[in-house]
């Protein structure tokens, strides 16, 4: 049976064919409700998911780390020497966790380099797309790896919580700098700029509770001030 010790998973390659890419989560970013999508707009975003599939290289790593301390009042967590401020509602939703798995993912740069191609010929508003095509498939990089790790460890009775990244849930960007300290050797090939955001940009970091008494208990978006957050529709 697989160990929590032994998942570690460094810089696996993924199929973008494996990657659940959806066209309302487009539409609902372009503004556009997915019963008022006309045939042509429908048609454009398939063809242009269906080609940065074939262009993107999607990535993904994942590092655990035992024996985190979390003060749920405070929000804190303490893990490997980082104090992480997550805010107490994600410090809350991680309690039992005996493990701390942390991942990086991206979808490489060739979708942000097409997405400005386009734009720069005039295609604005498939250069838009395209874009926000990018986020979802890095943020399908982070689905493909939450289920890898539940999967991986079920057989062992261990559990995940849901995912958390920066910039999410009150969690302060700034505390990348913690997770890619941690990721140092394992990181896909990310890096993060002088304002703490992922190079290339179309990547995603985050974290995911472990232990046999963990919840996976949804978003509680009801308490969260964030108003355009991708985990809403979770």
């Amino acid at each position: 049976m697989k160990q929590i010790k032994d998942l570690i998973l460094s810089s696996s390659s993924i199929d973008p064919a494996l990657l659940d890419i959806k066209e309302y989560h487009i539409l609902k970013s372009l503004g556009v409700p997915l019963d008022q999508a006309d045939d042509h707009l429908l048609e454009m975003i398939s063809e242009l998911i269906s080609y940065c599939k074939t262009i993107c290289a999607p990535k993904t790593s994942c590092s655990v780390f035992s024996h985190p301390v979390l003060h749920k009042l405070t929000g804190q967590m303490i893990l490997n020497g980082k104090s992480f401020l997550l805010h107490k509602m994600v410090a809350s939703a991680l309690k039992n966790s005996t493990e701390i798995a942390i991942f990086i993912g991206t979808c490489g740069t060739e979708i942000e380099k097409h997405s400005k191609e386009l734009i720069k010929q005039g295609n604005t508003l498939e250069g838009f797309i395209v874009d926000i095509i990018g986020s979802e498939i890095a943020e399908g990089v982070a689905d493909y790896t939450h289920h890898q790790i539940a999967k991986e460890l079920s057989a062992s009775g261990i559990k995940t919580t849901n995912r958390y990244s920066p910039g999410y849930c009150n969690w302060p960007v700034s505390d990348q700098l913690h997770i890619f300290s941690l990721m140092e050797n394992n990181n896909c090939g990310v890096i993060l700029n002088a304002s703490s955001l992922m190079i290339p940009i179309k990547s995603v970091s985050g974290i995911i509770g472990l232990g046999k008494n963990v919840e996976n208990r949804g978003y509680a978006c009801a308490l969260c001030e964030t108003e355009h957050c991708l985990y809403r529709d979770k």
